[in-house]
């Protein structure tokens, strides 16, 4: 039965592919969408909490993996939080907003380990990877959907930042 639903929704997906953009590539156009929801996600994060208390500049927000946002999957950004508890701020927006804490190859923290390997052999600074989130968005996802999102991680980040 699973094998059927598999073929169901690959007959789903071609067709979408074929008649719902046009002479629009359906693949390319879902791509340029994703990017531009993540670049959105990505800005408002820094614009929410790129300055500290008394206005100066603050690195809060990095991004993590490649450096050139090209080489990135449109539908994912990987961000590090300075100073904030991934899992405290999952506690807290998970009924609002779907996101994972660490790196996907991490599946949560451990007693002997405060973060995930893979951060750390990406060059992540520990107080970045302690306050990693993955969000990602889709070809469905709206700029609204993207703001809303934002506004809640910024605000509990705020929250835990003492600002």
């Amino acid at each position: 039965p699973y094998i059927v639903g598999m073929g169901r929704a690959a007959k789903m997906l071609l067709e979408k592919r074929h008649s719902a953009f046009g002479n629009v590539d359906g693949w390319k156009y879902n791509s340029k969408h994703m990017e531009a929801m993540r670049k959105r996600l990505l800005l408002n994060l820094i614009q929410g909490l790129g300055e500290g208390k008394s206005g100066e500049v603050m690195s809060i927000v990095r991004t993590n993996g490649p450096s050139d946002p090209k080489q990135r999957l449109p539908n994912t950004l990987s961000v590090g939080l300075k100073d904030i508890r991934s899992g405290v701020l999952l506690a807290n927006i998970g009924n609002i907003v779907a996101c994972s804490a660490g790196s996907a190859c991490h599946s949560s923290f451990s007693q002997t380990m405060s973060y995930s390997a893979i951060l750390k052999a990406m060059g992540v600074p520990p107080e970045y990877a302690i306050g990693t989130l993955r969000l990602s968005v889709g070809p469905d996802t709206t700029e609204d959907d993207v703001d809303f999102a934002s506004e809640v991680i910024v605000e509990e980040a705020k929250k835990q930042l003492g600002f």
